[in-house]
């Protein structure tokens, strides 16, 4: 790389891909101050519906980066919407088992203790344009859709990728510090760098069909007692099940199909599903498989991947844009860090051991969800009205409810994922809490994210996280936060003061010190300051040689001025 390009590349972002996760990387960078080119080779339509479940965590992201209430306020479905999954024989048939946890877009029902923000249900329709218009509101980010990548170099300096117009037909170099793959399953940046993926592909073939139904609205009040987001039907062995779309007239159905379908198929699907001969228009359909697999590695020098160019799986929990979302989040502050000069070079190796766990893990769960689901078998006898239809009923909905019901509620899978073993975070030698995908308990374990509290001024404490680290103070005031603000502004490291003077909040964060990363995971807990406070810190910001934080060397990085600050809440 010449030392113009390199110079004019120092510490821009180059990312692949304009999807969820893409702009997602882009915001998270954007909303740092770090400039970012984001290439994608699409027109930016969105042509097919589907990733409407969005996590809560994501949720509090958006929160983070002003968009949440935007996010509910034009959402598609409407804001009030019940989150509502039924498994019926059909839709006019038989009810067999509910999932209603009181969550709407505006409602945060079973999560409201746990979070800020309750999970949403967003059609891509409307969700992607939102992060298209988040990140371009933002001075940093250049989003140039048609436009394909078509080879990429790097070196010690950064990358050089030369970039195809789709539109004039030019070709120009472009450059920047770090490549980010967002791009996709079958990224091209991936099979260039020949990172294979493992696991099991195509566990499934299936087909998806996005459809107008004016009439299935009234039919679900009619004979489903009202509105859902998920009808499951055990009509046939395809187990046809509809999806909302709009929450108008517009919804997605998709069916088991391991054959090509016929013309024609597809109406008869949705009518077989409804249980009845409605009006159809079919929009769009196409075929897709479920996976269960990771990339080997997230890295190879300064290119990264992301999503789905780094992990495949089932979309039986809506686990997938979430997992990726996360995985900007949490690379998006390290680069930033790095760039801005105050992270250290392990930072960048944190990423592949901090979320490739979380990929196994999520990809795992959504296919432990696709194998309860299809071990579900039809049966004439459901929709019988006799004894024999009614204990069939019985049984079917039992089965249901407990194989079924961790996918509707994964409090767990959204807020309980960690960084176990981090090499960024301090153990303090406790056990790790459970972490069950159907049960959250909020923990200040290091590597857990941050509790949420509501705060006397109405905000929650994580309205406060973010821009750097914070040092969370609570409890009697006798635990002195004074040795790691020094040593944070010795080493330039942006770290603020929050003190919590509620003793219900005390009692949730678990120590009187608990120091909190700037995605809102806790990288250190202690009764006091610890012994050497900036050997803590140089492990939190990726600068520390390996061994015990409290006596190990340090390497040092160029500082920026640290922004100190404390706060009484």
């Amino acid at each position: 790389m010449s030392d113009r390009n390199a110079r004019a590349g120092s510490r821009r972002v180059l990312i692949v891909g304009a999807g969820p996760v893409g702009l997602s990387l882009a915001i998270e960078l954007g909303w740092r101050g770090v400039p970012v080119t984001v290439l994608d080779q699409g027109d930016g339509h969105v042509p097919f519906p589907a990733g409407e479940a969005i996590f809560s965590r994501t949720m509090e992201h958006l929160r983070r980066w002003g968009r949440a209430e935007e996010a509910r306020a034009q959402s598609a479905p409407p804001s009030d919407f019940p989150h509502r999954t039924v498994f019926a024989t059909s839709v006019t048939g038989q009810v067999l088992a509910e999932f209603d946890y009181g969550v709407t877009n505006r409602t945060p029902g079973v999560y409201d203790p746990l979070t800020p923000e309750g999970p949403a249900f967003l059609s891509k329709f409307s969700f992607l344009p939102l992060l298209e218009r988040t990140a371009r509101s933002l001075p940093s980010v250049d989003i140039r859709l048609a436009t394909r990548l078509e080879t990429f170099d790097q070196d010690s300096d950064g990358v050089l990728a030369v970039v195809h117009d789709m539109k004039s037909g030019d070709s120009e170099t472009v450059s920047g510090a770090y490549l980010v793959a967002c791009d996709g399953g079958r990224s091209s940046v991936r099979r260039a760098l020949g990172i294979e993926f493992e696991g099991m592909f195509a566990q499934g073939h299936n087909f998806a069909v996005h459809f107008r139904a004016p009439e299935l609205l009234d039919l679900l009040r009619e004979r489903l007692g009202g509105p859902a987001v998920q009808i499951h039907t055990l009509s046939s062995a395809r187990r046809p099940y509809i999806t909302v779309v709009n929450g108008v007239d517009e919804w997605r159905l998709s069916v088991y199909l391991e054959e090509e379908p016929e013309p024609g198929d597809a109406v008869a699907w949705v009518q077989e599903a409804v249980g009845a001969p409605i009006d159809v228009e079919i929009l769009t359909s196409q075929p897709w498989s479920g996976h269960c697999v990771v990339a080997r590695r997230y890295r190879a020098g300064r290119v990264f991947l992301a999503g789905d160019s780094a992990h495949l799986l089932w979309p039986k929990g809506g686990f997938g844009a979430n997992t990726g979302i996360g995985d900007a989040v949490d690379l998006g502050w390290k680069l930033a860090a790095v760039l801005q000069g105050w992270g250290g070079p392990a930072l960048l190796d944190s990423y592949e051991l901090e979320r490739r766990p979380i990929a196994v893990r999520n990809v795992t769960e959504a296919s432990g969800n696709w194998r309860s689901d299809s071990q579900l078998v039809p049966d004439a006898v459901l929709d019988r009205a006799d004894a024999e239809g009614h204990r069939a009923r019985n049984e079917m909905g039992g089965l249901i409810r407990r194989s079924r019901g961790k996918e509707f509620r994964c409090t767990g899978v959204q807020l309980g994922y960690r960084y176990s073993g981090s090499p960024i975070c301090v153990p303090d030698g406790t056990p790790e809490p459970p972490d069950e995908p159907d049960d959250y308990v909020p923990s200040t374990w290091p590597g857990c994210r941050a509790p949420h509290v509501w705060l006397p001024d109405g905000s929650s404490v994580l309205d406060h996280f973010g821009r750097g680290f914070v040092l969370v103070v609570s409890g009697s005031g006798s635990a002195d936060p004074s040795p790691l603000l020094e040593a944070a502004r010795r080493r330039g490291v942006p770290l603020s003061v929050l003190r919590l003077t509620d003793p219900a909040a005390a009692r949730l964060y678990e120590r009187p010190l608990v120091l909190v990363r700037p995605d809102g995971h806790v990288g250190w807990r202690g009764e006091q300051a610890p012994a050497d406070p900036a050997a803590v810190l140089d492990r939190l910001r990726g600068a520390a040689h390996s061994g015990n934080p409290a006596t190990g060397s340090v390497m040092e990085t160029r500082a920026v001025s640290a922004g100190v600050a404390t706060r009484q809440l």
